[in-house]
């Protein structure tokens, strides 16, 4: 990785370093740390009693990212490579928009919903996300 690039992933990692402490503290309360990528990325498993849970269960959540921390609902999960591709790309996004990012995606469900479709399906950074799981894919390139 050469200079520049490695400065702007830092920036990038300051920049999203609030939303990443949340995902953090939630990891770490509800979660084990299975894995740290070479990016970076945090890789949690949640634990299979308590809140978190319970709540990826009833709402069917294989994984969600809350900044450069990813939490899986099972623990073949850092290893399904289409649902690690799928969260990188949120990280990546939080890593561009920083703390905007999560009223940016709650806006953008709402924008669908206004419209009558589906809030997550059609929600514009799932859509990104969901492309990213095709190999083959490049990501937001921010230096050639």
């Amino acid at each position: 990785m050469n200079t520049m690039r490695k400065v702007l992933w830092l920036s990038g990692y300051v920049w999203a370093l609030p939303v990443t402490v949340l995902g953090l503290m939630l990891a770490m309360l509800f979660a084990r740390l299975e894995s740290v990528d070479e990016e970076g990325i945090l890789h949690f498993v949640v634990l299979p009693e308590g809140p978190l849970a319970w709540y990826v269960r009833r709402f069917n959540i294989a994984a969600f990212a809350i900044g450069a921390v990813v939490t899986y609902s099972r623990d073949d999960g850092p290893r399904q490579i289409r649902l690690v591709r799928h969260e990188r790309a949120h990280v990546m996004q939080t890593l561009v928009l920083g703390p905007l990012f999560p009223p940016l995606y709650g806006l953008a469900s709402l924008w669908e919903l206004s419209r009558g479709r589906h809030p997550y399906r059609d929600n514009w950074f799932e859509v990104r996300a969901r492309a990213a799981e095709v190999p083959g894919y490049r990501t937001l390139r921010l230096v050639r």
